[in-house]
């Protein structure tokens, strides 16, 4: 198999989103999401929360996204998808605080997050079927990334790309910027880059414990990037 025949191949996240096949998983998450809310806040408070994010979606219909279509993002479905998972993480600091919230957050990505994404892009076995695991999957991973950049969600510098190592620094994200519009970069860090430290490790660890992730900090926590590298390591 080659790595070019592997699914999405080429594509970003804006492509893969439509997919038939995520939106009914994404039904499902969003189930697992309101059991879990209803049982943190109880009936009445996830009543509340989705009346505030409901609001918050509402007030920032007139905020100014020149920021994003600079950069070439024009999905206003996208957009408007980002918002509220920023809103949503916003809500639940307001009303039980960042740490208790960020805390809920990332455990909804635990539970979620791996069985939402991951069925939309290759498999390990679908990357050792194209002969060496890390030399598919680090292909893969950069004309994904560069798919991301020309969409407009990131931008980035490329700072190694070997045959041990793809290294890359993110200067801008859509979802930093979308928490910056809502008054603090780090709600994007619970709500959505957390799903990077959740899925990532484990695509690697199944692949063997040769890979590894490393991020030393992101855009959300203050670091001046986000710096991702994908590695292969003695063991």
């Amino acid at each position: 198999m080659r790595v070019e025949d592997l699914r999405n191949y080429g594509k970003g996240l804006l492509d893969a989103v439509p997919d038939p096949e995520l939106v009914r998983r994404q039904k499902q998450m969003s189930t697992i999401v309101s059991e879990e809310l209803g049982r943190e806040l109880g009936h009445d408070g996830a009543l509340e929360l989705m009346s505030r994010v409901k609001d918050e979606v509402g007030r920032m219909k007139s905020h100014d996204w020149s920021v994003l279509t600079a950069h070439g993002l024009r999905d206003e479905r996208f957009v408007a998808g980002v918002v509220r998972r920023i809103a949503l993480m916003k809500c639940l600091a307001d009303m039980v605080g960042l740490e208790k919230a960020s805390a809920i957050q990332c455990r909804l990505l635990e539970k979620t997050i791996y069985e939402l994404m991951m069925p939309s892009w290759p498999s390990v076995e679908d990357y050792l079927a194209c002969g060496d695991f890390f030399l598919a999957f680090r292909q893969y991973t950069r004309v994904t990334m560069a798919a991301n950049v020309r969409d407009g969600l990131h931008a980035l510098d490329i700072v190694e790309d070997s045959e041990t190592a793809l290294a890359f620094n993110i200067t801008y994200c859509v979802w930093h910027e979308v928490a910056k519009a809502f008054g603090d970069p780090y709600l994007c860090y619970p709500s959505t880059c957390y799903g990077d430290d959740v899925t990532i490790p484990k695509v690697l660890g199944k692949a063997g414990p040769r890979y590894r992730f490393r991020r030393a900090g992101t855009l959300a926590q203050g670091a001046p990037v986000c710096d991702f590298r994908y590695e292969v390591v003695e063991v």
